[in-house]
């Protein structure tokens, strides 16, 4: 019977190869239409990598491209230095002349025959801002840098979400804090140990005792692991300052400054001898030291919890300042903001401006933006009118102006046409000279300053400003146009979320840029660069 099925099986696989064969022979015979017939030719342009002639100069100058197979397309080819038109002078067998447009800025320069596009090498435009050479921190950081503090003695603290600077973090990591010199070199002297192996830095300033604050993202500060709750104070050194505290059964040390909040703080400031913070929480914490668990054998950490909204007053020591926005009766906050703070600006009087994605503060209307008394309560004397029309994302002061300079999503302030960006004076009003060019629906300004010279730098997500190519960084002028001469920088890949302003030594204005950038001007960058005002 084996024998038989095995005689079977040879019958039936030898019959299935047949048909398989047989049709194998007719799928041969077929003639099948080729599924690429009836394509456009190729358009047979090319263009050369090497660099044009010149390879940088002004607008108005001619430059030639090597270039072949234009000679056909002549009459309907168009060419661009990035993004923007040229005039093409002259086209032959082996080249294009095209004139710079004038507000050209540098990038790759292509050609187009109607939808194909065919790009060539990079042109430089000449300009009145470019970066400073000096500057000797050439690879950066691998996360973002947040902010600058500048100290005394011209050194710089540099805080964020990175964990190497100059690639020497490879081995110990520099985590989210560095101390560098006023030319952005590493200096090892600030003693942060294993810093915030997770979590962010948005914020750091000063005690009048020399200690600092730093705020954020983040639980974690040495190896006070999941014992801080998104702010702490540091010694001059960058150690945590701690203190030693009794425990149920033994003792303990931990943070001296015990308080926090259960979410992301993005501005602290120090006046006095409280710290004020803003951001997007819910609660403040404060840990209980000396407690045991329910059996009495072990230590147990009880975290005490208060609801406050968005803005918070801490003492020194991280003790609640109740007398800030407080409501006794219910043992909690006010109100406060209905939605995230994004930004703030503490004025010398104390008084505080809140900026962001809320439209209500304590139930009262204040769209997107508000001026707080010392105590927490709104400060109707502000004169910002019926306020944005949409969410603001940062709020600076140029001290020199006395001026403050908004940007964000908004289309109007106060009833009146703005664009996104908007330049207040000291009391609130709007200053009606600055008008932002009307922006695409997708374009966001992330960030805007107006600098000592009454310059306005722009960045956020745009590539377009007034119908010039502009990509991501911009300097206006003090009515919203395009600054003449201080636009020809290339492209920026990321944004820019700092400025800090210097001087060199023949007197030129020096922006010490940071943010999250991976490129800037057809140059790899890490989130940092100073650039020169000339």
């Amino acid at each position: 019977m084996r024998c038989i099925s095995r005689f079977y099986n040879a019958i039936l696989l030898s019959g299935i190869c047949m048909v398989l064969l047989g049709s194998c022979k007719n799928n041969q015979d077929k003639v099948y239409d080729d599924p690429y017939a009836g394509g456009k030719p190729p358009l047979g342009v090319r263009m050369s990598t090497d660099f044009p002639s010149p390879r940088l100069g002004d607008p108005g100058t001619v430059v030639t491209y090597k270039a072949t197979g234009l000679v056909p397309y002549k009459s309907k080819l168009k060419f661009f230095i990035n993004g923007e038109v040229a005039e093409v002078v002259a086209v032959d067998s082996v080249s294009i002349q095209v004139k710079v447009p004038e507000n050209a800025s540098t990038g790759i320069g292509y050609v187009t025959v109607d939808d194909k596009i065919v790009f060539g090498p990079v042109f430089r435009v000449n300009g009145k801002l470019t970066q400073d050479n000096t500057f000797k921190a050439l690879v950066g950081s691998n996360g973002n840098i947040s902010q600058v503090m500048p100290l005394p003695d011209g050194r710089m603290i540099l805080i964020g979400g990175f964990n190497n600077y100059e690639n020497k973090g490879s081995v110990k990591p520099l985590n989210r804090i560095v101390l560098v010199s006023k030319d952005g070199e590493l200096d090892r002297s600030l003693q942060v140990g294993d810093a915030l192996p997770t979590g962010y830095l948005n914020n750091i300033s000063t005690l009048p005792n020399g200690k600092m604050v730093i705020s954020g993202s983040f639980s974690t500060y040495d190896i006070h692991r999941g014992e801080v709750s998104n702010i702490t104070v540091l010694n001059s050194n960058g150690t945590i300052d701690s203190m030693v505290v009794r425990t149920f059964l033994d003792q303990d040390t931990v943070p001296a400054f015990n308080g926090g909040v259960d979410g992301s703080i993005q501005r602290a400031f120090v006046h006095g001898s409280t710290i004020t913070a803003a951001g997007n929480f819910n609660f403040y914490l404060q840990r209980v030291y000396g407690k045991s668990d329910y059996r009495r054998k072990r230590d147990s950490l009880v975290t005490d919890s208060v609801r406050i909204k968005s803005v918070v007053r801490f003492f020194a020591d991280g003790s609640l300042d109740s007398s800030f926005n407080y409501n006794f009766l219910l043992h909690r906050s006010n109100d406060g903001p209905n939605g995230p703070v994004n930004d703030a600006f503490m004025q010398e009087d104390g008084k505080l401006i809140l900026v962001g994605r809320f439209t209500r503060y304590n139930n009262e209307s204040v769209n997107y933006i508000v001026r707080l008394n010392t105590d927490g309560s709104i400060d109707r004397t502000f004169k910002v009118g019926i306020g944005a029309d949409n969410y603001i994302s940062s709020l600076t002061y140029n001290e020199a102006k006395r001026k403050f300079t908004l940007s964000g999503g908004f289309t109007s302030f106060d009833g009146k046409v703005q664009n996104g960006l908007a330049i207040l004076n000291e009391d609130g009003s709007l200053d009606p000279v600055f008008k932002g060019a009307t922006k695409n629906n997708d374009d966001t300004y992330y960030y805007a300053k107006q600098l000592s010279n009454g310059m306005v730098l722009v960045s956020g997500y745009f590539k377009n400003y007034g119908g010039v190519h502009r990509g991501q960084l911009m300097l206006l002028d003090g009515t919203g146009a395009l600054a003449k001469g201080y636009n020809t920088t290339g492209d920026m890949d990321g944004i820019v979320t700092g400025v800090y302003e210097t001087k060199n030594f023949a007197g030129q204005l020096q922006l010490l840029i940071t943010g999250s950038f991976g490129k800037f001007d057809e140059q790899p960058l890490g989130n940092i660069s100073r650039l020169l005002v000339k």
